[in-house]
């Protein structure tokens, strides 16, 4: 799967074949691997939704384990520059091809880096603005995120502003403390490393 990829026409057939060869895109290391490897994006472990399709995320970007992703996620890591009188992008893309280099940072220069066991609902765009989300955020769905968004905090709104936090700083204290997100499956279900996971 991983030499195959590298044929543009059978990328589709190659996700389809991670995907049901391991037990789906939340479990496929393979998937993760070619995420990595061909698109230089990092998905943590056991984390799922649009994420896992490629194009979704830009170059650079890096998640988390345990994330959970709705539908829609929109990613940009570059804005038009609205400081300048003109801002198409004739005159800050080197793509175009009328100029020799970005006149703008691309896109790798602004990595996004989102924490683990964040949830990001439905129809969230995450703009250049956010470099950081925390881990324990959740971005509700249809958010416009254009800031930093601290750890264990819900974030609503366009633009997106906090809500409130999830937790009290003591138990984000004990939740940081745990490093849950580190330990196998099977360790966190027969002994859970802080209380309430199960309800």
């Amino acid at each position: 799967i991983l030499r195959l990829y590298k044929v543009r026409r059978f990328r589709d057939l190659c996700i389809r074949l991670c995907t049901r060869l391991e037990g789906g895109s939340m479990f496929s290391v393979t998937l993760r691997r070619l995420l990595r490897d061909y698109h230089g994006i990092e998905v943590g472990r056991f984390s799922y939704g649009d994420i896992l399709h490629p194009g979704v995320l830009p170059p650079g970007t890096r998640v988390g384990d345990w994330c959970s992703v709705g539908k829609d996620l929109i990613v940009r890591r570059r804005d038009h520059p609205v400081d300048r009188p003109i801002m198409h992008a004739i005159f800050y893309n080197s793509g175009l091809g009328f100029l020799s280099r970005d006149t703008i940072p691309v896109s790798f220069e602004n990595p996004l880096s989102i924490g683990h066991d964040v949830w990001i609902g439905d129809r969230v765009t995450i703009l250049g603005g956010c470099h950081s989300i925390g881990n324990g955020a959740v971005l509700a769905a249809g958010s416009v995120v254009t800031r930093d968004v601290t750890p264990y905090s819900i974030v609503a709104g366009v633009p997106a502003r906090p809500i409130r936090m999830r937790f009290a700083d003591e138990r984000i204290a004990e939740i940081e403390a745990s490093r849950w997100w580190e330990r196998d499956l099977e360790s966190i279900i027969s002994d859970p490393p802080v209380s309430g996971i199960f309800g």
